[in-house]
């Protein structure tokens, strides 16, 4: 097979995951120092980002709670007055892979403009891009950048994903530091690539014109992000959703037809996975044909008889949060995304060469923001 940017990205992830650990290990006093001088506790943390940078704080965000919310610059650009007020205390997470999306950049310096008292944190895997470049000198910014094989090549986020939420979770958890190692480390050992390509075979020889992913929670956000994976490297060829399996049943569970494949990330707390289990009981019985997928940390036969196809990483997962599987789920959806993207007949490191879609987005025209304000 060809030697594809996108595959070797999604595969050196496991290196790059203990390299981005001994990065924030290694700048760990300079972080806590940065969160003392601000006070950063006490602060709305707002984490954002475009696309899939914007995933990240959708993923990570449920399980730092608090004061600590996920607004896409997307967003904030186009109704700052919205997200972004005066007299709040405020540090502006930015995540981003180049740095040099245009609504990146407009973020910060509306953030600069508008709020009074405002400090950034960038997590960047460009430290040439206009976000490092912009803050690296400034006071009140702390950059932290990416192992620099992070900011991929190919197309899609890989790599660049999990590595900031990776570090999202490690500096505002400096204290359960080699905990969270632990459980990295743990989990780039149950990671099967053999085990998973195995199943992925299977799946993308089946008709299929439709795929849901589920998760709840923290893994709401890394379904988002498996949802888009898909959609992107498959160029729109297939129709890809996602939800919480609670939310599901409210109306988008519609979707479903003989061509549908519902990928389910099962929870590690038992009272969430009540809810998952009772909605794979309930479409396993149904009479409407679809292809149930499902993904467990755990081992569980009651899952596994009310799937199609199940697939276990065989850990011990008693007392972790749901947050850290994303990193063996995304791993999972990356890898489907990319053989499904080949299966089209689709180059996964440029899926859309016509150039509508852009590795960066291109053609946003940011405009003056004068002051306005709601009445």
């Amino acid at each position: 097979m060809k030697e594809f940017c996108t595959l070797k990205e999604i595969e050196q992830q496991k290196r790059l995951w203990v390299e981005t650990i001994e990065n924030i290990e290694k700048n760990s006093l300079k972080i806590e120092e940065f969160f003392e001088k601000y006070d950063i506790k006490n602060r709305k943390v707002i984490f954002t980002g475009a696309g899939t940078s914007e995933f990240v704080g959708n993923s990570i965000t449920p399980f730092l709670g608090g004061n600590v919310l996920s607004i896409a610059t997307t967003d904030i650009v186009s109704n700052p007055e919205n997200y972004l007020k005066k007299d709040e205390k405020v540090v502006l997470v930015s995540c981003a892979r180049s740095g040099n999306s245009p609504e990146s950049v407009a973020t910060v310096k509306l953030a600069d403009e508008i709020v009074k008292d405002v400090c950034h944190i960038v997590i960047t895997c460009n430290k040439d891009g206009k976000l490092a470049e912009n803050k690296k000198e400034d006071s009140k910014s702390l950059v932290l950048l990416m192992p620099e094989e992070s900011n991929d090549k190919g197309f899609a986020m890989t790599s660049s994903f999990t590595c900031m939420s990776l570090t999202g979770l490690l500096i505002f958890n400096l204290k359960c530091l080699d905990k969270i190692k632990q459980i990295i480390e743990s989990t780039i050992k149950e990671i099967d690539d053999k085990k998973m390509k195995a199943l992925i075979d299977a799946l993308i020889k089946l008709d299929i014109s439709r795929i849901v992913y589920l998760g709840s929670s923290c893994l709401k956000g890394v379904a988002e992000e498996s949802a888009l994976k898909c959609l992107e490297l498959t160029a729109g060829n297939l129709s890809l959703h996602y939800n919480s399996p609670l939310g599901f049943r409210h109306g988008p569970k519609s979707i479903i037809n003989d061509t549908t494949m519902i990928i389910t990330m099962l929870s590690n707390n038992e009272y969430t996975r009540k809810y998952e289990l009772d909605l794979l009981k309930e479409m396993y019985n149904e009479n409407k044909k679809k292809t149930l997928v499902t993904l467990d940390m755990k081992n569980s036969e009651e899952a596994k008889e009310n799937s199609h196809y199940y697939f276990t990483f065989n850990s011990n997962r008693d007392g972790i949060d749901e947050v850290f599987n994303m990193f063996g789920y995304i791993y999972f959806a990356q890898l489907f995304a990319f053989y499904k993207s080949l299966s089209y007949g689709i180059n996964p490191d440029n899926p859309c060469p016509t150039g509508e879609v852009n590795r960066v987005v291109q053609g946003v025209i940011i405009y003056d923001y004068k002051g306005e304000s709601k009445c």
